[in-house]
């Protein structure tokens, strides 16, 4: 027992070796998760804090624009074209210039008109392309000089100055996040959550959001605004975590060759010590298999020699049957004084005693049945011999024969011997199918190249199940060997032909025999 101690003390320590190298990377593994976990917190952090900063951006320009739209106000050629009602055209002109240098320092307003008291345009600016320019028209109708898109709500903000005068300015919102950062996508929604500019965002994984407020007065669109953003998660972590990632990569491509190393000495080690136990496992379970096999083999040769003897008892059974019924016959013909009658009966013995040798000569050439002789033949006859043979049989006088033979000769190459053997067992098994009594129509016919012999019974017929097995031998659906329809299958099969078996119209079975019909001549 010593020998054994050693390899499962072995196993032990490896196994602890191999359990502390794996406690150790996922240790370090656990560490690169903490990190980019901590990496992804702070890039949070520092997102959030981008995104109020643009918020306040956006709300220092929306401040800016209206501060200097009052300063435009209050400057004195604006004022003078509302004394004026625009007549001085050198005062309508240095209000022009002011207006369209209010454009160019604010790119986020797309639109500024100077009002009368009464509400008639004086000046209306505004811009094409991204160009400031006036209007030929001072009269607003509908979106001039607006560049946004017509379905964009509008932010107009109105100052009403002294004198009467009104400007209305239009800021266009997707102007307001041009300056936003190519990695991240925003929206700009209004106090009612009306969305201004940027593309909807729908909620999804794997990004990083981030909302802002912005706090205006004086616009058409209610405040507070929200500005939300998000951008791709790992695209903000990675960078991050990086340097905390290559600090680690190192010590578990240690770690890992360190548990390569103790996986491959610990096997070693505990394949040696069991190699004497394998082959004393295997020289064990090889003798026991040497025995198997010798019992094996013996019980095949006992089987063998059972099948063999069985098929011989059955298909010399069947001719020596007939043999009797012949020779009760002829005793019949000679008692009633009919010597010819007795002769035709004598004759019917002489063919099972034919039938007899020929199976003999069967069983002599079954290791290579291409040699057994063949000839050709016509199957109906065959056929009719068969027929006659078995219902002149009393134990089924109450069976009724019908025989429909196809008028014209069909040649087949072939052993009538061992044709008129699946014949009568044919007929035989449609006979002992029907012990009360029935039908057997025994028919015969040519379809193209094949010559069919068919023989159909009112039995209770055959499964669909047992149609597949019903050539194997010793399978037998009643009390019998079950080799009988095997050893037909075997002789048609060496007539290069096939049995089929399938189920009648009206109940019963029919067993066609498909053999191929022959060229001429003999074999």
């Amino acid at each position: 027992m010593a020998p054994r101690a050693a390899p499962s003390g072995i196993g032990w320590l490896t196994a602890l070796a191999i359990v502390a190298v794996v406690a150790v990377n996922a240790a370090g593994i656990w560490g690169i998760a903490v990190a980019r976990r901590g990496a992804l917190d702070e890039e949070r952090r520092a997102f959030r804090s981008r995104v109020e900063a643009r918020g306040r951006a956006i709300e220092s320009r929306l401040t800016s624009a209206r501060a200097d739209l009052a300063f435009l106000g209050g400057s004195p050629a604006i004022s003078a074209i509302g004394r004026t009602a625009g007549r001085e055209e050198a005062w309508l002109g240095a209000a022009r210039s002011a207006v369209l240098l209010f454009l160019r320092g604010h790119e986020e307003v797309v639109r500024v008109v100077v009002l009368s008291e009464q509400g008639e345009p004086l000046l209306h600016a505004g811009r094409r392309g991204g160009i400031p320019l006036l209007w030929a028209s001072t009269r607003p109708t509908g979106r001039e000089g607006a560049a946004v898109s017509p379905e964009t709500p509008r932010l107009v903000t109105r100052l009403s100055r002294e004198g009467g005068l009104t400007l209305e300015m239009e800021v266009g919102a997707a102007q307001l996040l041009q300056q936003d950062e190519a990695a991240a996508r925003c929206e700009l929604r209004g106090g009612d959550g009306l969305l201004l500019a940027g593309e909807a965002l729908a909620p999804e994984r794997g990004v990083v959001e981030a909302a802002a407020a912005v706090e205006d007065d004086g616009w058409s669109i209610p405040r507070p605004w929200t500005l939300r953003c998000v951008e791709a998660e790992a695209a903000a972590a990675v960078g991050l975590a990086e340097p905390v990632a290559s600090r680690y990569r190192t010590t578990l491509l240690l770690n890992l060759g360190v548990m390569a190393l103790a996986l491959f000495l610990g096997a070693f080690a505990v394949q040696q010590a069991r190699r004497r136990e394998r082959l004393e496992a295997a020289a064990r379970e090889e003798a026991r298999v040497r025995e198997l096999e010798r019992q094996l083999l013996h019980a095949e040769r006992l089987t063998t020699v059972g099948r063999l003897a069985a098929g011989i008892a059955h298909e010399i059974n069947n001719p020596l049957e007939g043999m009797a019924n012949w020779l009760s016959l002829a005793d019949r013909a000679l008692e009633g004084g009919s010597a010819s009658e007795a002769r035709q009966h004598v004759g019917r013995v002489r063919e099972g005693l034919e039938r007899i040798a020929g199976t003999v000569r069967q069983v002599l050439a079954h290791a290579d049945p291409a040699h057994a002789p063949r000839t050709e033949l016509d199957l109906n006859d065959v056929l009719r011999e068969t027929g006659e043979f078995v219902r002149s049989r009393k134990e089924f006088d109450r069976i009724a024969f019908r025989i429909e033979l196809e008028p014209h000769r069909l040649a087949v190459r072939g052993n009538a011997t061992m044709l008129g053997q699946v014949a009568v067992n044919l007929i035989l098994n449609a006979c002992e199918a029907q012990p009360e009594g029935g039908e057997v129509l025994v028919r015969s016919r040519r379809e193209g190249a094949a010559i069919v012999g068919e023989v159909a019974d009112r039995g209770p017929g055959v499964p669909e199940d047992d149609r597949r097995r019903i050539f194997e031998p010793f399978f037998s659906t009643k009390e019998s060997t079950g080799l009988g329809l095997s050893i037909c299958h075997t002789i048609v099969r060496q007539h290069e032909g096939e049995l089929v078996v399938t189920a009648r119209e009206g109940g019963g079975a029919v067993v066609q025999m498909r053999l191929p019909a022959a060229e001429g001549g003999e074999s």
